[in-house]
């Protein structure tokens, strides 16, 4: 009886390391290659470019004035201040 329970062991513990020798590499097409220092992804925009959301309940700013987006993102502050909800 303790030969078939060590036999048991033996063959679940040979099958969990054979699972994971048969992995392969992955691939998806080329390689990819760094290059120190360099960022090789999509550039950022600046967020006061775009436009203001539609929906976005007191999201008013001019897309490129930075002064106006600065102004608006402000209000946005002063409406989530709990100080100032209390009073």
């Amino acid at each position: 009886m303790r030969m078939i329970r060590i036999a048991a062991a033996m063959a679940a513990v040979a099958g969990i390391v054979a699972g994971g020798c048969g992995e392969q590499a992955q691939q998806l097409g080329q390689a990819t290659t760094y290059k120190q220092g360099k960022y090789q992804g999509k550039p950022d925009a600046r967020p006061y470019d775009n436009a203001p959301n539609v929906y976005a309940h007191g999201a008013q700013w001019t897309a490129g004035d930075k002064t106006s987006w600065e102004a608006a993102i402000r209000r946005r502050q002063q409406g989530q201040n709990e100080y100032l909800k209390a009073e």
